[in-house]
């Protein structure tokens, strides 16, 4: 039995030209060089990596997101998507429900006139952060949000957590591609920016643990931007607030930002890595003393109506990659999400999802797990030096409010998103229970219609 061990543990090293005719012809009609893949822009994969790929020690780098508080036991905030109710005792209860059966934080869209205290009911918000993010009309009743944090901090003595999130940069583009007609007049961004900013500045003093700002990749992803140019996009939209910030406040303060989460899972741990990189490089080079904080959120593109069971596959994919990349916060839909609101069975389903991850996988007992990889650390390399080369080239055009001006950056994003659609038409792509495997007993999950703000 040693003498195996020791076989192994001294064996030889190999040419990588054997190793190259071994894997030609076990591959038959094919080589090695067709197991490359392009992912995106200037970034590939291959088959094997090797030390060549990498040279130098980032051991102690920005990407691996070290820190010495992280809690092994929440390393990151559970987080609901509440699906709306008009009756705010109703909307109260499925709040209540998901916090006391795992949930850390919870996100709604938006809320009645006067019906916020008795939706949050007996919810402590220095405990457990509540989001408010809504995207079909981004700044309706902050006023009311506001002026009930002021009563709850009165009353409480305690700092509020959570926050209204806004993206003034891309919600003007969203709007546009997929709610125009239905929600009329769209706001031009750089009124969004100069009305967040007040609102954000006024804010600060009074909550300084609250999120206004949010730079959100996953509208970015919504519209058509693929895995390099959403980090370009986070990084400018960011860029955009700075240059227009009229104290230094932004200077000091944590920088919010959300990526989409899919199940292409080596790029996805990449991503996050590479996203903390950007950023530690724009905040040197603009001397910001800045903590970015990062949430990931199941990507549009991997929930379908078909055979919505094995979208639970895909969230589960995503969120085991952004747990390993390292995030504060992952939103997990439900796997009803594209047919309506959930059912508790689901929702359950879906919370457990983050449960397991945290109480059984044990990935957060070590901090960045994928740190050392040949292949996440050259993917993460290509990602990063691909996406500041373009950062760089947009600053000197005129960054983000350029690019939103220009008609070939939106056609640019358009044609993407109608590619990856026809991609899985064409099933060049191909998606288990969507264009492949259909199941022909279909289980189907009922559910109720969402319910519009009345």
């Amino acid at each position: 039995m040693t003498k195996n061990i020791d076989k192994y543990l001294n064996a030889s090293s190999v040419k990588l030209e054997d190793w190259e005719k071994v894997a030609n012809a076990s591959l038959k009609d094919k080589n090695i060089k067709d197991l490359e893949k392009i992912l995106d822009e200037n970034i590939h994969t291959k088959p094997l990596y090797t030390i060549e790929d990498i040279k130098e020690d980032y051991s102690l780098s920005s990407r691996r997101g070290l820190t010495n508080n992280r809690n092994q036991y929440m390393p990151w905030y559970i987080c609901s998507s509440i699906d709306h109710s008009n009756d705010s005792k109703v909307l109260n209860s499925r709040i209540i429900n998901e916090l006391e059966r795992g949930s850390g934080s919870l996100e709604l869209a938006t809320f009645n006139k006067e019906s916020l205290s008795s939706i949050l009911n007996n919810v402590d918000l220095s405990l457990a952060p509540v989001y408010f993010k809504n995207l079909k009309n981004p700044m309706d009743r902050i006023e009311e949000y506001i002026s009930y944090l002021d009563n709850w901090k009165s009353s409480k003595q305690e700092e509020p957590l959570g926050g209204y999130q806004i993206d003034p940069i891309v919600i003007n583009l969203w709007l546009k591609e997929f709610s125009k007609e239905k929600f009329g007049k769209i706001i031009q961004h750089k009124d969004i920016l100069r009305e967040t900013l007040k609102i954000d500045s006024e804010v600060r003093g009074k909550f300084p643990m609250l999120e206004i700002i949010h730079f959100d990749g996953s509208l970015w992803n919504d519209v058509g931007a693929g895995l390099s140019k959403e980090i370009e996009l986070i990084a400018l939209s960011y860029l955009e607030v700075l240059k227009h910030s009229e104290t230094n406040s932004i200077n000091t303060q944590n920088i919010y930002v959300t990526i989409s989460a899919n199940t292409h899972f080596f790029a996805l741990i990449a991503k996050i890595r590479s996203l903390r990189i950007i950023f530690s490089n724009i905040f040197k080079h603009f001397d910001v003393n800045g903590k970015l904080h990062i949430t990931s959120r199941s990507s549009s593109g991997i929930i379908f109506k078909e055979d919505p069971w094995v979208n639970q596959l895909r969230i589960t994919t995503a969120a085991l990659a952004s747990s390993i990349g390292g995030v504060e916060r992952i939103v997990c839909d439900n796997i009803t999400q594209k047919l309506g609101q959930a059912p508790d069975f689901i929702k359950r389903l879906t919370r457990n999802t983050h449960i397991i991850l945290q109480e059984e996988s044990r990935i957060s007992r070590v901090q960045d797990p994928a740190g050392g990889s040949f292949f996440i650390e050259k993917l993460t390399n290509d990602i990063t030096q691909n996406a500041w080369d373009n950062i760089k080239s947009a600053q000197k055009s005129g960054g983000i409010d350029s690019l939103l001006t220009s008609e070939s950056f939106v056609n640019e994003l358009r044609e993407n998103r109608k590619k990856n659609e026809q991609d899985i038409l064409d099933k060049k792509v191909k998606k288990i229970g969507v264009n492949i495997f259909e199941d022909p007993d279909s289980n189907p999950i009922s559910v109720r219609p969402f319910e519009e703000v009345l």
